[in-house]
């Protein structure tokens, strides 16, 4: 009986010796998985970056031509040969048609331009018992009007 026992050792030493290398192999070969999926992930993200850093400068660029076209396009001529090509006359409010509105949304009161809007007189307490945030808001300061032609007709 002892030597049964004793083969069966030599049979387990065996065995326990090849899975000790066939383990370290496949662990090795998962790691080695494992590294290659990381390592294309990280490749698919650094592509990623590029092409997003591309769109960024692109853009950057795009919003530089556009701050210099808009920039252009509100000088002092521009706006006139835009004034006359529209047919439109700006001119500065009278003092009736200023509406000063305070912090609370609500026209400041005692004011010229509420009084005649109200048919009042300019007295304060007239002007803020009537005062309508809304209408007196439009009121407001330039409006543009349009040219009347020779025959009387709006261009």
């Amino acid at each position: 009986m002892r030597r049964r026992n004793r083969r069966i050792k030599k049979n387990s030493r065996f065995v326990t010796s090849s899975m000790g290398i066939a383990s370290l192999i496949v662990s090795g070969f998962i790691m080695m998985m494992i590294f290659f999926a990381v390592n294309s992930r990280c490749a698919a993200i650094t592509r990623d970056i590029g092409q997003k850093e591309k769109e960024l400068k692109r853009l950057s660029e795009e919003l530089a031509r556009e701050k210099a076209r808009w920039n252009d396009m509100k000088t002092t001529d521009k706006l006139k040969r835009a004034l006359v090509k529209f047919g439109l006359e700006m001119n500065t409010p009278r003092e009736d048609q200023i509406v000063r509105i305070g912090k609370n949304g609500v026209p400041v009161p005692g004011q010229l331009a509420l009084a005649h809007l109200r048919g009042t007189s300019a007295s304060p307490k007239s002007v803020v018992a009537h005062a309508q945030p809304r209408k007196a808001a439009r009121v407001g300061i330039t409006t543009p009007t349009r040219r009347r032609g020779r025959n009387g007709v709006l261009k």
